[in-house]
């Protein structure tokens, strides 16, 4: 057992004061600078939590095809074309540039008639892919977002989720 200590016992039982929330503010600052959050952190944790929570199985990137030429260049190309497999299970995905810097996604999939719900931040998309598979989400706005693919025609198939794609 840890012997207490009657006077921070008391202090810790106050409220917080200006010099606490001063010396939080240091704590903060210094972690920030030396061991800072890592970039893509919580939009990693989201998507492992919405895989957990949804049991979906997880598609992988495949392909990435991009509009860039063999030139090194300091500037970079973003991916057009992106291909995800899971097991049974493929989805090719265009991006296009559409008015008002939204996207249109144009995508595939090799389950006709499966529901395909675009999640993108706190809102999303539904519909379904036509016979050949095809479906179209417009207006997506910049930022990650993720495809769900429900095929019900499969009893007992678990929705496959896509990595997150950076529009």
């Amino acid at each position: 057992m840890t012997p207490t200590n009657p006077t921070e016992d008391l202090l810790a039982g106050q409220p917080m004061d200006a010099d606490d929330e001063r010396a939080l503010a240091l704590v903060r600052q210094h972690l920030s600078a030396s061991d800072p959050v890592p970039s893509g952190l919580a939009e990693r944790v989201k998507f492992a939590m919405t895989v957990a929570s949804l049991e979906a199985e997880v598609a992988h990137l495949i392909n990435e095809g991009s509009t860039a030429g063999a030139v090194r260049t300091t500037e970079y190309d973003r991916a057009t074309t992106v291909t995800f497999e899971s097991h049974g299970l493929s989805i090719m995905v265009t991006l296009e540039e559409a008015e008002r810097g939204t996207t249109t996604v144009r995508g595939w999939v090799t389950a006709p008639g499966a529901e395909v719900e675009l999640r993108e931040r706190a809102r999303s998309a539904l519909t379904t892919a036509d016979d050949e598979g095809r479906f179209v989400f417009e207006g997506v706005e910049r930022g990650t977002v993720h495809l769900v693919i429900r095929h019900h025609d499969e009893p007992g198939t678990r929705p496959v989720i896509t990595p997150g794609i950076e529009i």
